[in-house]
């Protein structure tokens, strides 16, 4: 499949002939004939093309194409709406400023292409639909509440008790088209991240299995999954292990003279799904950091398709006997998360994902028989610290670890060190502030002064 191919360089390193000569050339093609659109294949439905990478400016162009003008408008924006009782306009003008939140955490506006809360997927569907409406409002009250499940509000309760009712009659109704709806999936995705906002982990679970009659795959299966430690419920079986992005030409990147060393360990020492796994998340990382680079944004379709190939298959693995695939694991578990499933704008760390993989990497660092490279050692130290609720100790053993893992790189600088971990997976506008500050106390640990980058 031919496409573009990005070439990514870094402050230490330079470029060659071969690579100016390349860029030299992707110009001068874009400037005779626009730029190329990539098309990226589904992963959960192969035959359905995504468009992998896009600019704000073809947006607009698209739908300017498409769209005819439109009157102004007289009042808000929801004020010809016909409410149920208990909802007023100034609720769902609310509704959609936390919606809006979404751009910070499920699509990330540093990678993702900010679409308007109101054209997004779920909208007609809450203004149309009287019970996708209630559960959106039970959801604001949720979020507003941050009180857990058995302490919500009266107003919280009420719209609460409103969707059931109404979701319970659909689903019990004699036509059960709508049962299956958009709609319907729609109302009951709400209610699992709003039980999942709350703490209630047994709802997730019920409205998990209340979705596998409907859904073929959804986000919340997933944090299900990562907050409870049980394998998801759906795509068990009879998923493709293959690579899903890294070899599909969308970026070549570069990473000397780490890469070689990273990709004889991966060859030698993982199982070849969980090779693939980490292969597609690093490829990822280096099309974030270049989205975040640049105006090529991802589609939000294109990056929860991502998201759902590279979660599914770390949840679906387990190499209990192994600890060092099982560190790498839950290592690409822990980072994947942070970037896909945890709200980046509130502060609910994963205690149960926190928890395996400081136990898998305590299990490695007893493993006396298990030679590990030193650059994957240094990701994995420095992961626990930057994911980890609370910097550890100067005594403790992933203190420890980490120290020895910085002098046995040999790097005196974080530019240095930055570039062995995104020779792993590591994204900038994610990774670089915590990681640098947990370098520079390595660095005093150690008794040495970070040299300052230029």
């Amino acid at each position: 499949m031919a496409g573009i191919q990005f070439v990514v360089t870094t402050p230490v390193q330079t470029l060659d002939k071969q690579d100016r000569k390349a860029i030299r050339g992707h110009a001068t093609r874009a400037g005779k004939a626009g730029r190329q659109s990539f098309q990226l294949g589904s992963w959960i439905s192969p035959h359905r093309d995504l468009g992998a990478l896009t600019t704000a400016k073809e947006v607009l162009t698209s739908k300017s194409e498409l769209s005819a003008p439109s009157p102004r408008r007289v009042g808000g924006d929801f004020c010809g709406l016909q409410l149920p009782s208990g909802v007023e306009p100034y609720m769902i003008q609310d509704l959609v400023k936390l919606i809006e939140l979404q751009k910070y955490g499920v699509y990330p506006y540093e990678i993702c292409l900010n679409v308007h809360v109101v054209e997004r997927g779920w909208f007609p569907y809450m203004i149309s639909d009287i019970c996708c409406l209630q559960s959106m409002m039970f959801s604001l009250r949720a979020f507003v509440d941050s009180a857990p499940h058995d302490q919500l509000s009266t107003l919280a309760c009420f719209h609460y008790g409103q969707t059931l009712q109404l979701l319970q009659a659909r689903l019990n109704g004699f036509d059960q088209t709508s049962a299956i709806s958009d709609s319907t999936i729609m109302v009951v995705i709400t209610l699992a991240q709003a039980a999942e906002l709350t703490g209630d982990l047994a709802a997730v679970a019920n409205h998990i299995k209340g979705l596998m009659k409907i859904v073929k795959v959804c986000r919340a299966d997933l944090a299900y999954a990562l907050l409870s430690g049980h394998r998801p419920c759906l795509l068990g079986e009879g998923i493709s292990w293959d690579c899903f992005i890294a070899n599909r030409g969308l970026i070549q990147c570069r990473h000397q003279p780490h890469e070689a060393i990273i990709r004889a360990f991966a060859e030698t020492a993982l199982d070849a799904r969980l090779r693939n796994a980490l292969r597609d998340l690093h490829a990822f990382s280096c099309l974030s950091n270049l989205a975040y680079q640049t105006t090529r944004k991802l589609s939000p379709e294109t990056y929860s398709e991502m998201m759902i190939s590279i979660l599914y298959r770390l949840t679906h693995l387990s190499f209990k006997i192994d600890p060092l695939q099982e560190a790498v694991r839950s290592g690409l578990l822990a980072f994947a998360s942070a970037m896909f499933i945890q709200r980046r704008h509130m502060e609910q760390p994963n205690d149960h994902l926190l928890n395996l993989y400081s136990n898998t990497l305590f299990r490695l660092r007893k493993a006396t028989d298990v030679d590990v490279p030193v650059p994957i050692v240094l990701w994995l130290t420095m992961l626990s610290h930057v994911v980890a609720h609370d910097e550890p100790s100067r005594e403790d053993w992933r203190s420890v670890w980490l120290d020895e893992a910085v002098s046995g790189a040999g790097i005196d600088s974080w530019a240095q060190a930055r570039e062995i971990l995104k020779s792993v997976v590591w994204i900038d506008f994610i990774d670089d502030r915590p990681g640098k500050k947990v370098y520079e106390s390595a660095m005093l640990r150690l008794g040495k002064a970070p040299r300052v980058d230029v």
